[in-house]
């Protein structure tokens, strides 16, 4: 896997910082040798090494490519707050599979209450630096009664729910599409009571018993087929 790096441009240089920088010494990149970069603009640069010093290294533009098609719809995946080692693996697989932003919300069944998201961002930045996605995504905290109704859908794996498959059909042409998942215990009796009174679109993925985290994968790949989101 070829090594992408991360950082900051400015003007015509870019700059990375500390934490890249020691990702460059272990990598033995020398000054004069190219490396590719992404910044989160959505273009991937090429870029020769001009000075590594101790905590940042400066890098001279050569060229810059747009190395894909921006996936649409836009998809924001709202998260409800649970453990690390399931959060983590899922924002690694929702970065895979090109989710556009993601938001934390505390749920009332939620274990666990994060006070930063710095873990998240590095995440998700290394995953986008291994994919080369080069619109990375940004996470930000929200709150529960703060999630937009307008084309967002719950997923709730109550049967009595529409089909996933059923309410993406109706939602096909929108521009953007969010998705919201409880934390891995679920949602709250007011919570569901929340989405009802509001009339989001609840959905189920069928008689299938899904973990959480997966049952988050299996959704946004349902819509990246549906839509043709990564071109295949």
């Amino acid at each position: 896997m070829p090594n992408t790096f991360y950082g900051k441009k400015v003007n015509e240089e870019i700059i990375l910082n500390e934490e890249e920088t020691a990702h460059i010494k272990i990598t033995r990149k020398v000054e004069g040798e190219k490396v590719k970069v992404i910044t989160g603009d959505g273009l991937l640069y090429t870029t020769s090494i001009v000075k590594i010093g101790k905590k940042e290294t400066i890098l001279e533009i050569i060229d810059k490519e747009k190395p894909q098609e921006d996936n649409k719809p836009y998809v924001s995946v709202y998260l409800g707050m649970s453990k690390w080692d399931r959060m983590h693996l899922l924002l690694e697989k929702m970065v895979e599979l090109r989710a556009n932003s993601f938001y934390l919300y505390r749920g009332e069944k939620s274990e666990i209450n994060y006070k930063n998201l710095n873990k998240f961002q590095r995440t998700i930045i290394e995953t986008s630096k291994q994919t080369i996605f080069a619109h990375i995504p940004q996470i930000n905290f929200v709150k529960f009664d703060e999630i937009p109704k307008e084309n967002t859908i719950v997923l709730d794996l109550d049967e009595k729910n529409d089909n996933l498959g059923k309410v993406l059909k109706e939602l096909k042409g929108r521009e953007k599409i969010n998705l919201v998942v409880g934390p891995e215990y679920g949602f709250s009796k007011r919570e569901k009571d929340f989405f009802y009174t509001n009339s989001f679109k609840t959905v189920n993925l069928g008689k299938s018993i899904f973990r959480f985290e997966t049952s988050v994968i299996y959704a946004m790949s349902i819509i990246n087929y549906e839509y043709n989101r990564l071109f295949i």
